[in-house]
């Protein structure tokens, strides 16, 4: 009996340390590939492509095991777009146009304060200058509506044309953000 119990204990924990779970594969119709342990989740209508995936464990790492013995590992600094454009070139190009709103940012704040500028002076010789306000004011109101859709622009391909590009390019969001 004891030799019985030892028997089924042994044997338990044998069986319970080998434990293997299966991977499955499949393509929908766009082309695109998914992976699951459940074959319940495959769609129906790809039961019949879907293959089983055997792991390489050479590829997979658990607890204290290191990763994928012999293959150096990849760093984020090497990495390069599809166009063989690394970190350093986007970052430059971001703080490029960031400097360039900056400049426009700051020209725009002058014309603002001219104008408050040109609103406070005395009306001491109201008569004689009305033409020459008019004309400066004018002046002003072109560099500021100027100023506006220049600032507009490079908001525009600070925050949305070169975060596509770099999406399309693969490069890391990361490189141009701040």
């Amino acid at each position: 009996m004891r030799r019985g119990v030892v028997l089924t204990i042994y044997l338990f924990l044998l069986s319970a340390s080998v434990v293997w779970a299966e991977f499955y594969h499949w393509v929908d119709k766009d082309g695109k590939e998914f992976y699951t342990n459940e074959r319940a989740q495959v769609p129906k209508e790809y039961q019949n492509t879907v293959t089983a995936v055997n792991p390489d464990e050479s590829r997979v790492s658990v607890g204290e095991r290191p990763v994928a013995a012999g293959k150096p590992k990849t760093s984020l600094k090497d990495h390069k777009d599809k166009y063989g454009k690394g970190e350093e070139h986007w970052r430059k190009r971001a703080d490029k146009l960031r400097k360039e709103m900056v400049a426009l940012q700051d020209r725009y704040d002058i014309i603002l304060k001219q104008e408050k500028e040109d609103e406070n002076k005395p009306k001491k010789l109201a008569a004689n200058n009305d033409s020459h306000k008019k004309k400066s004011r004018t002046s002003l109101e072109k560099k500021k509506t100027a100023l506006e859709k220049d600032l507009t622009r490079k908001k525009r391909e600070l925050e949305i044309e070169l975060p596509e590009e770099a999406r399309k390019a693969d490069a890391y969001p990361g490189w141009i953000r701040e």
